[in-house]
């Protein structure tokens, strides 16, 4: 007996659906071509084979001589700060070092230490115990009067050689890597004395002449 033709696309889609979830039978129709397994190189072993390359050629020690050489030179002679020019005048001005908290300050258990529009002097938390000496390296003029200032100084350099000028004078020479201090201070010209006055701190730009051979 047939079925009723209402019934014949049901059967039809039962029939394929038997067909997806049967295991499946295929023949071996054998190997078409030449296949490779699939691989990547690993990143580490080649990184290590360059290196025993470089080191086999003699190019990893120039590499590691070429860097050291670099990062001696920005110690012996490091950028000098941009914008410096040599005192010619005398001024004295005052600078407000105190810093103003933007917003509260609190610490991790959420107490809070400073709230917004207070204003934190520094010299109650790093006191200044000596004077700051400010001067271009490179003028012999300003090197030997920052040797002759009379009190505790700490020397820093706008420009020159700190380490050279450290073993000629036996003494620590300092510098203002990236300008950060002359900036915050506002220093243009050299040298520049920097003094405590209260709570304030006292800029002096004194002028200094280059003396001439022989004398």
């Amino acid at each position: 007996m047939s079925r009723p033709a209402r019934f014949r696309p049901l059967a039809a889609g039962c029939a394929a659906l038997a067909l997806l979830v049967a295991p499946a039978q295929a023949a071996d129709l054998g190997v078409r071509g030449a296949t490779w397994a699939v691989a990547e190189p690993d990143l580490l072993e080649q990184l290590e084979a360059r290196l025993q390359d470089m080191e086999r050629s003699g190019a990893l020690a120039r590499f590691e001589a070429e860097a050291r050489g670099r990062a001696r030179t920005r110690l012996e002679a490091p950028e000098p700060v941009p914008g410096i020019a040599p005192a010619r005048e005398r001024r004295i001005r005052t600078f407000d070092p105190s810093v103003t908290v933007a917003a509260d300050i609190r610490g991790a258990d959420g107490t809070l230490v400073a709230a917004a529009g207070t204003r934190i002097d520094p010299f109650l938390h790093a006191p200044l115990t000596s004077d700051l000496l400010f001067i271009d390296g490179r003028r012999e003029a300003e090197v030997v009067w920052a040797l002759e200032h009379g009190r505790p100084a700490k020397v820093v350099l706008l420009a020159g050689r700190p380490l050279a000028l450290a073993r000629i004078h036996g003494r620590p020479f300092f510098f203002d890597q990236g300008g950060r201090i002359a900036a915050r201070l506002g220093l243009r010209f050299t040298p520049s004395l920097v003094t405590r006055a209260g709570a304030r701190l006292r800029i002096a730009e004194i002028p200094v002449e280059e003396r001439e051979s022989g004398r």
